[in-house]
């Protein structure tokens, strides 16, 4: 058995190579390209190979080159791997060799799971949706301080429709730069709302061939994205032995500090899918102000959560119930049942 690792980098590389007595048999800087690294590795196929790569912005490309070379790939998280984490010496040479180390005697900590192609293209399409809105949301931000300082004070959503960048190009402001400006971002605004449109018309689609889409959403206050972003970062719901790893895969799980048998529980860890956090804490959210019917056992439960531990204490206990509650929707194929949440509060 070869055992192999790569110090990724954007333009060279490093590799290391050893035998399964740890013994040197490549150490050396290779060109961050698909046919140099395939070039170095396969020769050491015939004797099985494994490598351990660190996960980053270029991890799933080269996963796949090295896999479909024939190789074992582990993907590890780099902030686990302490001895390179917290190394002095820290050289791309040095990571390389420990790390391969590391693969070699079985220390590395659990690898990371390396999702489907479905869903990196869903987490590229959602990440593109979340990049149009927050540069559409920066643009209006900016018009309306700008309509602030003129004296003219806009509704809460004065500026979500192309109706309403139409009108502010009618009045004439008291100085003549506003209306250039608010003339030349209006085109922005549309194009980017048209941008918008299509991803969305996309990302529709695309749920439209995937049932977990609509069973998600016969949960309270669950939509489209809501749904997609979940099962983009879930891919496959086996992976997660159970609701505590998702809980702690999107960051929501509290930080624990434990000298012997004492444990405080501190904030929320908040590593992992940043987006999912966002997304199911904003569910949280409407669920605490809704009084209708499905979202009623939910909202009465945040409430006496809220009395003990406070409003925010409990909006992020909600959220972790509602993930667990959607884990087990996935798990199961049946529908979101409230009745079956009253029961067990009873």
């Amino acid at each position: 058995m070869r055992y192999g690792s790569v110090d990724i980098a954007s333009v060279s590389s490093f590799v290391w190579i050893t035998d399964e007595s740890g013994k040197k048999l490549v150490g050396q800087a290779v060109a961050t390209e698909r046919q140099a690294l395939q070039r170095i590795f396969r020769p050491h196929l015939k004797h099985g190979l494994k490598i351990a790569i660190e996960a980053g912005n270029q991890t799933l490309w080269i996963h796949d080159c090295l896999a479909q070379l024939g190789a074992e790939v582990v993907v590890v998280n780099p902030n686990k791997v302490k001895l390179i984490a917290e190394s002095r010496h820290k050289t791309d040479k040095a990571d390389a060799k420990i790390l391969c180390e590391l693969l070699r005697i079985n220390a590395l900590p659990t690898p990371v799971h390396v999702p489907s192609d479905e869903a990196r293209s869903l987490r590229s399409l959602l990440n593109a949706r979340r990049q149009l809105i927050r540069t559409r949301t920066q643009l209006c931000n900016t018009v309306r301080a700008l309509l602030r300082q003129e004296g003219v004070r806009l509704p809460a959503r004065g500026l979500n429709t192309q109706k309403a960048w139409q009108a502010l190009l009618v009045p004439a402001y008291e100085h003549p730069h506003v209306a250039v400006i608010v003339k030349a971002y209006a085109p922005a605004f549309a194009s980017l709302t048209a941008s918008l449109r299509e991803l969305n018309q996309e990302l529709k689609q695309r749920a439209g061939t995937d049932p977990r889409v609509e069973l998600l959403k016969t949960m309270p206050m669950v939509g489209l994205i809501a749904a997609l972003t979940l099962i983009a970062a879930v891919d496959d719901e086996s992976r997660f032995s159970s609701s505590r790893k998702l809980v702690s895969y999107a960051g929501l799980a509290p930080s624990v500090r434990q000298s012997g048998e004492r444990a405080n529980y501190g904030p929320i860890s908040r590593e992992g899918r940043h987006e999912l956090r966002a997304v199911w804490v904003q569910i949280a959210h409407l669920i605490a102000n809704d009084q209708r019917g499905p979202a009623k056992p939910l909202r009465s439960w945040f409430l006496k959560v809220a009395r003990r531990r406070g409003k925010k204490t409990a909006l992020v206990a909600l959220a972790r119930r509602l993930l667990t509650v959607a884990l087990q929707m996935l798990r199961s194929g049946e529908v979101y049942d409230a009745t079956r949440l009253v029961r067990k509060a009873a």
